[in-house]
């Protein structure tokens, strides 16, 4: 069985809260929990930690999927979780005269640092050396000290936008295997994508995540509808899919302070009846 949890906006739909909720009562009630985030970013200023802890593993791990992976207490290795992790850094801005405007055109490729693609077989690093000297001279320092403890071969800005086209085709292989591997698997998607892999798009449910509400939907219909529109489903947003699918049902839910398997209780139930 396969759950699938997209967010509504491309930032803060509350995805990892509303997954870490189910995870803890699905163990709770006995189930065999996998998880997933196939695809993951995380910004090495604005998530400090995350470089740390990728130096402390010797492999890139964003914060999200460590969490889920402390959550579900399983064996699966983390890589595995989240095979395609992307950090990137802002850039200096001195060097654009302190033009605001310059970020916020800047895309993700001209961004990344570096990357990490997993398979069950093996795992490689990458770095752009093009977009490590966008960076001041501290940032810098921190992600050529990240990028010793990886050892990644360099990627030029072209191939680097191959791979952000293909990151469903990238990751796919590890949700078919995490997936076999357990009774229920949690797969968390990325931003405001429909789906972060053709597998994933193939769920059981799939629970559209926005503040204070969970629209829960038939994961058949939901797939039919990523279908319908003839792209990647990494390339389709979810306001696309509620444009052409109505809910089962929505669930509302609470500001907290702890992410309990009590808080998630009524959702995993509706979650239920669905499987």
């Amino acid at each position: 069985m396969k759950v699938l949890i997209v967010g509504l906006l491309p930032f803060d739909s509350g995805k990892t809260s509303v997954a870490l909720s189910l995870i803890g009562e699905a163990i709770q009630r006995g189930f065999d929990v996998g998880v997933v985030k196939p695809v993951t970013a995380f910004s090495g200023w604005y998530h400090y930690q995350s470089v740390r802890r990728s130096m402390e593993f010797g492999k890139l791990i964003g914060e999200d999927v460590y969490k889920l992976h402390n959550r579900a207490k399983n064996r699966d290795p983390i890589e595995l979780e989240s095979p395609v992790v992307l950090m990137h850094m802002p850039p200096d801005p001195e060097r654009v005269d302190w033009q605001s405007s310059f970020f916020t055109a800047l895309n993700l490729s001209e961004q990344i640092v570096a990357l990490r693609l997993t398979t069950p077989n093996e795992t490689r690093h990458y770095y752009a050396p093009a977009n490590l000297e966008r960076l001041t001279r501290v940032l810098r320092d921190v992600a050529i000290e990240l990028i010793c403890s990886l050892n990644p071969k360099p990627v030029e800005i072209e191939n680097l936008n191959k791979i952000l086209l293909n990151v469903g085709k990238f990751a796919d292989e590890c949700v078919r295997y995490i997936s076999s591997e357990h009774e229920l698997t949690i797969i968390e998607s990325f931003n405001n994508a429909s789906a972060p892999t053709e597998s994933s798009a193939d769920s059981d449910v799939v629970l559209l995540v926005a503040p204070s509400k969970v629209a829960i939907y038939s994961g058949e219909r939901y797939k039919k509808a990523v279908d319908v529109l003839l792209k990647p489903p990494w390339l389709i947003s979810s306001e696309e899919i509620t444009s052409l699918l109505r809910p089962i049902k929505t669930v509302e839910t609470k500001p907290t302070t702890d992410i309990s398997g009590d808080w998630a209780e009524g959702l995993l139930d509706e979650v239920l009846k669905v499987l």
